[in-house]
């Protein structure tokens, strides 16, 4: 492991085999969750979470100990999905209009669906909820998930984010585009459609991302995983270990530790369930499993020893564990330490179920399946990695990796290579010693990778702003999110002083209703505004409701910027989200 310790896990299972039926196309089992860090399992060193069915699965599955995602959620899923670096994909960022994946994108699904996969997601998307952005529109048959990046966030349904305590349980979701609410707690409901999944069944083969929105904040579970982790002292010789991070962990901290463990240890019993499914339907000796998570742990807490958190381009903002096994094709109990990223997922994938990768599509990883067989020693290989709200920017946060030496720009100054750090991760996974100064010939050379790769996706087609598209019959009503508002004043994305505008394209002329909703009753004699170009409606508020609706607005086909905010006595506020529906043919012109 990266901690360079053998990780105390179960019993070893015989060697790989030969596939059932080497005519039959293996199933895809993906199991990805949120903002759980690299040391939050048994089988990663952690002394006090309880994670054993994932634990179980490490030691029948190859190991993957220098596998890297991004340093947050939406451009990890972009990379994972397509094989390519997010910002090619046009997803830049978590919110701020920057998580919209471009519909041009080919997902992994696609490929598999046009290949006769049954194709399914359950959970997080953070790729666009509105057309032509979700997963019905890139390739997946199934899908039930919530809105936005993360269950009551901003971009989520109005019902889950006034429940500030309670969001995770009860949740309202989008089933098929449609909306449902479904009882009990979210990875628990997920889980269950899973398995609901499974037992179809059908001829196919099948791809199932199963794409856990926990541990995520806000830290909500239920009462018995709370229960087994309240008590918890961190008082163990590796919490105390000198010179670790996680030793000065604060009572906050040690207070968000204990509910992100009983939230991991939820996740775990939802592995096993999906894993025991897995062979009560005999599909396990046909179906690669792979177990994820998107990037480092958000919060301060143990991570194996590795430098930085979520959103840092360092070790521990971005080294996840990644296991894969199944369907014959992989040795179990086997640890693999070549460089390898979300970008392989799919050309990898995509070889190890014969199926040939469309011409049209450039894919910045490559497939790796040889490589973790243990056919093919690693090729030499180059790795870019960076993030920044907004848009992206060379030297703010950013990685280049060269085999085993990693160039980190970290508000660096592009001028003065001695504000960058350089870093041998074979013998300095930490990154405690920066190599700058003592090698500035090869920190130039990763410099320059770093420039370049930099120079090439900044000039990616759709790396530009994504538009939602309105009036289309695919999407009647239209729900303009605060996760897709865009602008300078979207620190405040939690409240309502959140203003901006949506990049839309009206899809047909005609009478539009728009519908501005608030988070509480509109104080009567508030104006509501709707701004679509140079179209400006608005309409007085009569107290009763926190939704104001201005109807029959006359709009033309096209692109537009469309606003929309109150004033009243509290000044200019921006609303939760934007309705725009289509009226009726029969009152168009």
């Amino acid at each position: 492991m990266g901690n360079g310790q053998k990780p105390s896990i179960g019993g070893r299972p015989s060697a790989v085999g030969g596939q059932k039926d080497p005519g039959t196309r293996p199933n895809i089992l993906l199991i990805m969750t949120d903002d759980q860090g690299y040391g939050d399992f048994g089988f990663t060193g952690n002394p006090h979470v309880k994670t054993p069915n994932i634990d179980r699965l490490a030691a029948r599955s190859t190991r993957l100990t220098n596998f890297h995602n991004s340093p947050v959620c939406a451009p990890t899923r972009a990379s994972l999905l397509t094989g390519r670096y997010h910002q090619r994909t046009g997803v830049h960022d978590t919110y701020n209009g920057g998580a919209i994946m471009a519909a041009e994108e080919v997902t992994l699904a696609e490929i598999l669906s046009k290949s006769g996969y049954r194709t399914g997601i359950v959970g997080k998307w953070h790729l666009g909820d509105n057309y032509p952005f979700r997963p019905s529109d890139q390739g997946f048959q199934y899908s039930l998930i919530h809105g936005g990046g993360g269950v009551g966030q901003p971009g989520d349904f109005f019902e889950n984010f006034i429940r500030t305590d309670s969001s995770y349980f009860n949740t309202t979701l989008y089933e098929n585009d449609r909306k449902v609410r479904r009882q009990g707690y979210c990875t628990d409901v997920f889980t269950d459609q899973a398995l609901e999944f499974l037992k179809e069944k059908k001829s196919a083969p099948f791809f199932l991302y199963v794409s856990y929105n926990a541990p995520h904040t806000p830290l909500q579970l239920p009462e018995k995983y709370e229960d087994m982790y309240k008590n918890l002292a961190f008082d163990t010789e590796t919490d105390r270990q000198e010179g670790k991070a996680w030793a000065k962990m604060t009572d906050k901290d040690k207070a968000d530790a204990r509910k992100v463990y009983g939230m991991a240890t939820n996740i775990d019993d939802n592995v096993g369930r999906i894993l025991a499914e897995v062979k009560n339907q005999g599909l396990e000796e046909n179906t690669i499993v792979i177990f994820l998570t998107d990037n480092g742990n958000q919060q301060l807490r143990f991570n194996a020893g590795f430098r930085g958190l979520k959103g840092s381009a360092w070790e521990g903002g971005t080294r996840v564990p990644f296991l894969i096994s199944g369907a014959g094709l992989f040795q179990p109990d086997k640890d693999v330490n070549a460089l390898l990223a979300h970008i392989d997922v799919l050309p990898t994938l995509l070889e190890a179920t014969k199926i040939p990768l469309p011409a049209n599509i450039h894919t910045d990883g490559r497939s790796a399946l040889k490589t973790i067989q243990g056919k093919l020693a690693a090729a030499p290989r180059t790795f870019y990695n960076a993030w920044n709200r907004g848009w992206p920017e060379p030297y703010r946060n950013a990685a280049f990796y060269e085999n085993n030496h990693k160039l980190v720009a970290f508000n660096s100054d592009g001028d003065d290579l001695n504000t960058f750090g350089l870093f041998d991760l074979d013998k300095d996974p930490y990154e405690q010693h920066n190599l700058v100064a003592s090698e500035p010939t090869l920190a130039k050379r990763l410099k320059k990778g770093l420039d370049s790769v930099f120079n090439d996706i900044s000039n990616s087609p759709n790396l530009a702003p994504r538009r939602i598209i309105a009036g289309s019959a695919h999407e009647p009503l239209s729900i303009l999110t605060r996760q897709d508002l865009s602008g300078t004043n979207m620190g405040a994305w939690l409240s309502d002083k959140a203003t901006g505008y949506w990049n839309i394209t009206i899809a047909r002329d005609g009478f539009y209703n728009l519908r501005s909703i608030h988070t509480g009753i509109i104080p009567k004699g508030t104006r509501s505004l709707v701004r679509v170009g140079h179209v400006q409606r608005s309409a007085l508020a009569k107290g009763e409701s926190n939704a104001v609706t201005i109807s029959g607005v006359w709009l033309k086909k096209g692109d537009y910027l469309v606003e929309s905010w109150f004033e009243g006595q509290g000044g200019v506020t921006g609303p939760y989200y934007l309705e725009m529906e289509r009226g009726n043919a029969t009152t168009d012109r």
